[in-house]
């Protein structure tokens, strides 16, 4: 009896002490958490930030249900002690929580700044602050640049020495068409196929690193390889600003101090591929004390027409590694790897064998029943990278300054027999982030979306592309607001459609029309209306997935033009002009009836976009012209 009591106690004891242990937790974690996912104009501690008075933007956590942001502070300062601040926003009872605009002291340009939130629920209790977030700026004026663009070779190179330990320091670079940045040996960050494809006679893109781990007291040595691209020169771009321990500041910039020089990449394109020959590597190229007497002066006497603006979206970046499904022989020396998913991307070669052995690798889509490649859908494009070895031990080899749209990848001229490891499938493409998803108990429909998926991200490289594997690659107006939505649902696509409105933009002439594909194509007629409705129709995507209105604000005179654009066309409330209609109809359709609905979808874009901006005026005008067209269009096109 007295064991049975006492274990009753044991037990009743113990209930209590997990209750008030429970409570006790309980009450400790009920309310607001501290926010998180911070982002700066869209992005996560973006560097090279261009924008006189950025957004912040973050994602609120609470304990319990049904709870809500009443008020917000955003505390900005240049130091993570924020003890003296360039902007304490302080309580501001609002319940937004995205695109809060900076209000505090100007920004200075190649400055790092630090900044952390904090909010309020509906019951007034304050969340704890966030983490700290970062954003460094880029360079804002042109009077920022010390250096000027340098042409020449495909390799660039120049020496320097630091009497002193690096502080910080900033590399702001722009290579057309691509570029590798190297410093004392070594690769700097991990983007590729860099800057993103512009109209370089409106905008060149330059990026931004943190090379303060890279520079070592004494010689230094910043080395670029640049590739072709989407330009018709390799021009160079790039200023190095360094602070040192004794907070003195210096630069370097390309001048007619640096030399040039012809590397192993032969020919590089994006449509054909590149050839790499081993043999011609310059071992220590890109490191100080090399002997760069033979080398070449450059050229200072090109440079692209457009300004120079800080690359605001997610880099192109290789995302995954694919092994091979199969490898099979369907001809004597002949090997055909089977990844088993188109992607876009190239191929890694694995390989050793003698001296001046050339390995082909050529890409497609499709195979013949014989199982060879099957390349006609690529139209002129060769799709094909060759290496030559140089003959030393095991060689691995991919390629910079290209990419293909591929499922079967073909290797020819491989001394001895392949490997299935031989080849490896790199995916690259933008780096936006898959947002969202889509599953359920039909595995057809779960096959949509995984193709969904594979088909949109293939197409995203700075600009969204019509394909990822023939001559074409074009960033058409139509596929982009086709398939805008479908990106916004699955992907973080805010920045990257930032960029491209810019890019439409900037094409625009002065009497409101712009082109089918952007960027511009010479000889390129004006967009049908179909097309240019991406226009309006992106920006709008923007406003109601994203809650941008600035994107409305800085783009509303410019769609403006484009409506007056499209009503100086018409007639009678229809537009007859048409180059493309209803694209791939399955019936024929009439192109002014495509061309006049678009016109009257794009009227009520700008009502919507009028009213958002509190243009009450405009909000009547493109109402009335809205049903100008309407009953146009029934009286023209109803049966």
């Amino acid at each position: 009896m007295i064991k049975r009591d006492y274990l009753f106690m044991v037990l009743l004891t113990g209930a209590f002490i997990m209750g008030f242990c429970f409570n006790a937790f309980s009450e400790a974690v009920t309310g607001p958490l501290a926010p998180y996912e911070l982002r700066c104009e869209y992005l996560e501690n973006p560097m090279g930030v261009d924008v006189a008075q950025p957004r912040f933007s973050w994602i609120l956590s609470h304990t319990q249900r049904g709870q809500k942001q009443a008020a917000y502070q955003i505390m900005v300062s240049t130091d993570t002690s924020f003890e003296e601040t360039e902007w304490d926003s302080g309580k501001v009872s609002s319940g937004k929580s995205a695109h809060l605009v900076y209000q505090g002291s100007p920004l200075d340009s190649n400055r790092t700044y630090y900044w952390k939130v904090r909010y309020w629920d509906q019951d007034d209790r304050p969340s704890p602050f966030s983490s700290t977030a970062h954003f460094d700026t880029g360079l804002f004026h042109s009077q920022d640049w010390e250096g000027e663009w340098i042409s020449g070779d495909n390799l660039f190179r120049k020496e320097f020495s630091l009497d002193q330990s690096v502080v910080r320091a900033r590399a702001f670079v722009c290579g057309l068409g691509y570029y590798e940045l190297r410093v004392n040996g070594e690769k700097v960050g991990d983007h590729v196929l860099d800057p993103g494809y512009t109209t370089y006679d409106q905008r060149v893109l330059y990026a931004t690193y943190d090379i303060t781990d890279h520079l070592t007291q004494g010689p230094n040595a910043v080395a670029v390889m640049l590739g072709k691209g989407w330009s018709e020169i390799r021009l160079l771009m790039l200023q190095i600003n360094i602070q040192l321990e004794s907070g003195d500041h210096l630069s370097v910039f390309t001048d007619p101090s640096w030399k040039t020089a012809q590397g192993p990449i032969v020919a590089d394109s994006i449509y054909d591929g590149e050839v790499y020959d081993a043999r011609k590597e310059i071992p220590g190229w890109d490191r100080a004390g090399f002997d760069d007497k033979d080398w070449s002066p450059i050229d200072t006497g090109f440079r692209p027409k457009g300004r120079l603006s800080s690359q605001l979206l997610q880099p192109i970046k290789v995302q995954a590694t694919l092994l091979p499904q199969t490898m099979t022989q369907p001809e004597p020396g002949v090997y055909v790897y089977d990844f088993g998913q188109n992607f876009s991307g190239w191929a890694e070669l694995s390989v050793s064998g003698p001296q001046g052995t050339k390995v082909q690798m050529r890409f497609a889509e499709l195979l013949y029943e014989n199982g060879m490649i099957n390349q006609e859908n690529l139209r002129s494009a060769k799709a094909r990278d060759v290496y030559i070895l140089k003959g030393e031990g095991q060689e691995v080899y991919e390629p910079r300054f290209t990419y293909h749209g591929f499922r079967y990848a073909e290797l020819r001229g491989y001394p001895g027999v392949p490997k299935l490891d031989t080849l490896k499938g790199k995916v690259v493409h933008s780096s936006v982030h898959q947002m969202g998803n889509f599953s359920c108990s039909n595995p057809i429909l779960n096959q949509l979306q995984h193709l969904i998926i594979w088909g949109q991200k293939t197409n995203l490289h700075s600009i969204p592309t019509d394909c990822c594997q023939r001559d074409e690659r074009m960033g058409w107006l139509g596929d982009a607001h086709l398939t805008a939505e479908t990106a916004l649902m699955n992907f973080n696509m805010g920045a990257f459609y930032t960029k491209f409105i810019n890019d439409i933009r900037d094409v625009q002439d002065k009497s409101g029309t712009i082109t089918d594909t952007v960027p511009f194509i010479w000889g390129q007629r004006p967009a049908d209306p179909a097309w240019g409705t991406a226009y309006p129709l992106l920006c709008w995507y923007l406003y109601r997935y994203y809650g941008d209105q600035r994107i409305l604000e800085q783009n509303y005179e410019g769609l403006q033009k484009y409506l007056d654009f499209l009503q100086s066309q018409a007639k009678d409330g229809l537009l007859e002009n048409s180059h493309y209609g209803d694209w791939v109809a399955v019936q024929s359709t009439p192109g002014s009836l495509v061309s006049s609905f678009f016109y009257y979808y794009d009227t009520l874009l700008l009502k919507n976009m009028a009213e958002v901006l509190g243009k009450e005026r405009d909000v009547r005008t493109y109402q009335n012209l809205a049903e100008k067209i309407k009953n146009a269009f029934h009286q023209e096109f109803y049966n």
